[in-house]
Order: structure tokens, then sequence, then C-alpha cells
């Protein structure tokens, strides 16, 4: 079995900075899958007052977890990898792919 670590900070103060955060955790998928791992888990706070160190549920779900199992403050979420890479990092992926396979001279005809 495989696992890795990875943090991340929120910030409740600044939800504005949300977009930032998506990216971030999109960094973290393709840093997984390229490393082989399936799926990403983690706990979420359900709990609205008061700092906390775990991550709102509301905005695991929102950049795409899904729960696994409910509690009352803290609920296991997970975000499967595959579905996570949005479809941009898929052309960008077959690019790459199409670009690398062609020889430099050929290439250039082409253009």
């Amino acid at each position: 079995m495989r696992a890795a670590i990875h943090a991340l900070k929120y910030d409740r103060l600044r939800p504005a900075a949300r977009g930032l955060g998506r990216m971030l955790v999109q960094g973290v998928a393709k840093d997984l899958t390229r490393r082989g791992i399936r799926a990403i888990e983690a706990f979420g706070d359900l709990r609205r007052d008061g700092p906390s160190c775990v991550v709102p549920a509301d905005y695991l779900l929102a950049v795409g977890f899904k729960t696994v199992r409910q509690h009352p403050h803290y609920p296991r979420l997970r975000l499967e990898l595959k579905t996570a890479l949005s479809w941009r990092e898929d052309v960008e992926v077959a690019l790459e792919r199409l670009l690398g396979s062609m020889s430099p001279e050929r290439a250039l005809r082409l253009a």
C-alpha cells in the first residue's frame, strides 16, 4: 500500500482565495497521480465555531471530495484522483505525447 502525506492550510478569513486552494488541491492530485496514488482521503471539520487545525468539510466538498464516512464533527472524505484532474490537464498530457513523438524535422515541415 502506498501512502503520501500532504498538508493544506485553510484561512477562514479569506474565502476569496478559494480559487488558489482549488489549484493547490489539483496540484497535489497531479503529483500523487504521477506517484501511482489513486485517491486522497481527508477528515473535514463540520463545526463552524472557533479555530480548527482541520480543513472545513464544506471546502473539501466544494473542491471535489465525497463523504465516505459520516461523523457529527469530522467526516472522512475521499477524492478519487482519476476524476480530480481537469480536461485541460488531459489535453496537456495528450499534446506533450503528440509533440514528444514528433521529430524536430517533421515538426518544422508541418509548420
